[in-house]
């Protein structure tokens, strides 16, 4: 609705849950998540928003978490369409080259890691069919774990030294605007649209 951003304030806009799948996760090293999203063609990006992805650990890995048991990587647009994946890791465990994954990344100790902004983008009126992969490495906290992300069939975004400090557990999915703030805020009504969604243990 007009000026809500995410489901924690008021007005309440989009929505979030935690998603258990029919496979469990939990001793799986690599997962695939892939769905296909749809933006109207009028759409106003604002600042930007979140959508789905995969996370592990416990819930509520979000909103300037240290993440040192959890992690989650949902998918967020920005300006104009620009796409991103937006983790949440513990930083502290983290080798610095994922701060500089191009063509822009942001990492942020109170809130996320904004990863390869820019990579890919949403087009109004279009479908664009987004795929994660996330490979766990030998044991917590060790720098040997993967992301790979693919827009449309094209790989966008990969990194293979990230240390997760948890387990798969299943899907987040998020879909409002923000952030928070009115400077994240809808002006009017929107709505997004979600499609085949497909969980895949590729390892």
């Amino acid at each position: 609705p007009v000026g809500s951003s995410n489901p924690g304030s008021e007005p309440v806009g989009g929505t979030q849950f935690y998603a258990a799948t029919p496979l469990n996760l939990t001793s799986a090293l690599a997962v695939t998540l892939s769905y296909s999203v749809f933006f109207p063609a009028s759409f106003d990006w604002v600042k930007g928003g979140k959508l789905p992805g995969l996370y592990g650990g416990r819930e509520s890995c979000s909103g300037g978490d240290e993440a040192s048991d959890c992690w989650s990587a949902r998918f967020m647009w920005r300006p104009d369409g620009a796409g991103e994946l937006y983790m949440y890791l513990p930083q502290v465990q983290q080798d610095p080259a994922i701060c500089q994954l191009p063509p822009h990344t942001i990492c942020n100790g109170d809130y996320g890691l904004s990863l390869g902004r820019g990579s890919f983008s949403f087009t109004r009126g279009a479908w664009t069919r987004l795929t994660q992969t996330i490979e766990l490495g030998i044991g917590a906290n060790v720098q040997d774990g993967k992301l790979t992300v693919y827009s449309n069939g094209r790989q966008v975004l990969h990194f293979d030294r990230v240390a997760f400090p948890a387990a798969h557990k299943g899907l987040f999915f998020s879909t409002f605007f923000g952030g928070h703030g009115d400077e994240w805020a809808t002006p009017r009504p929107q709505a997004v649209y979600f499609k085949g969604f497909r969980v895949t243990i590729t390892r």
